[in-house]
């Protein structure tokens, strides 16, 4: 369901009067609802069974919005809510609108150029095949699942030509006392042609959720999970000086069958001195049986390794999943998630606690609605 609603703000004396400057303005209601439940064979050493929020997709809510100026011009805006559906609570640290909040001018020639809290163009270009993936990367070191999110931001993409798309963000620091404390930049391109879909994109953190400067490009969303990378088994205490994201992907479509493959190289250069590089592989594969259910498989293979330490951790996963569709908004999805690591780090399926051992499987059975 989405509601469109006129934006005047005007009297009923001055209806018609408003109804003609404003005709080509709008708001559009939209999101989606999703949970269910999971069984996983250890969690911090124990079986678990638990109800969890965002088995298919994460749960959100928000507002889209468009006033068409004329001559190809339009100012549009997006505020993006993030929630859990067993507690209420508000995501991304109780923000009202932690996903996205921008505004900005979109052009039929030139592009769209917005301002606010948005998405890097690493998630905006890769984070699908993500999506077909059926989970993140260890940690979601590569931000593919969107658990970073750039403040301060401003954004350029260009129109569509021939198939070619460009675009570039920065994340401001707004700080007085260094330019690069705390600030985010990066840039990206996808190409389609026919059946094919191919994306490349880098992305750079600069003192991420600095100390000096903790409300500048990344503040909270960037935790000592991502700081510290303690939950590879191989604990480093200090926090990030610099990230680097480049990621490259996309997917060829054979009819209903859907190929997808992903490379991300992620560097993290720690204030201690240490450096931890991050290698993901991943394949995908998803075909729809019939119109209303689709059988999906993902192998994902990450490998790291600690320069100063010499420690190189590895990561298999297999993810299995059928989804059935019970109309063209709700459908129900099995998914079963096994890993197994090496290189003396522990199994840690994303958005779990990581197992005491070097294996974990996790199987969750969810519902999601979209209006």
């Amino acid at each position: 369901m989405k509601i469109k609603v006129s934006l005047l703000a005007c009297g009923l004396g001055l209806a018609s009067l408003c109804s003609g400057a404003f005709a080509q303005s709008s708001v559009t209601l939209y999101g989606l609802i999703s949970g269910g439940w999971a069984y996983s064979t250890n969690q911090g050493g124990h079986h678990t069974y638990q109800a969890v929020s965002g088995t298919n997709q994460s749960p959100r809510w928000g507002f889209r919005g468009k006033e068409d100026l004329g001559g190809g011009t339009s100012v549009i805006f997006t505020l993006e809510n993030g929630f859990n559906i067993y507690s209420g609570n508000a995501s991304f640290n109780a923000r009202e609108f932690g996903r996205q909040s921008y505004i900005g001018l979109a052009n039929t020639k030139w592009g769209t150029l917005t301002f606010g809290r948005q998405y890097d163009p690493v998630e905006d270009l890769l984070g699908l095949n993500t999506a077909y993936n059926w989970n993140g990367t260890i940690g979601d070191n590569d931000n593919t699942y969107a658990n970073i999110h750039v403040n301060n931001s401003i954004k350029y993409t260009t129109q569509n030509i021939h198939g070619l798309q460009a675009t570039a963000l920065y994340g401001f620091s707004n700080s007085t006392s260094g330019f690069n404390d705390n600030r985010t930049f990066g840039m990206g391109a996808t190409y389609n042609y026919g059946s094919l879909n191919w994306n490349v994109a880098y992305t750079e953190f600069d003192s991420p959720y600095s100390a000096t400067n903790p409300t500048g490009a990344i503040d909270t969303d960037y935790s000592p999970t991502y700081l510290t990378f303690d939950r590879s088994g191989l604990s480093t205490h200090a926090y990030a000086k610099k990230q680097r994201i480049f990621g490259t992907g996309g997917f060829y479509s054979f009819g209903l069958l859907k190929l997808g493959a992903l490379y991300t190289d992620v560097n993290f250069n720690y204030l201690d001195g240490q450096h931890l590089n991050m290698q993901n592989f991943s394949l995908s594969a998803n075909y729809y049986v019939r119109p209303y259910f689709l059988l999906g498989a993902a192998y994902v293979y990450t490998t790291g390794q600690y320069t100063v330490t010499g420690k190189k951790p590895r990561w298999n996963e297999l993810n299995l999943v059928a989804d059935y569709y019970l109309s063209k908004r709700t459908d129900i999805a099995l998914m079963v998630y096994l890993q197994q690591s090496g290189g003396g780090a522990l199994a840690d399926i994303q958005g779990y606690t990581s197992s005491s051992t070097n294996r974990q499987m996790v199987t969750t059975l969810g519902m999601r609605h979209t209006f």
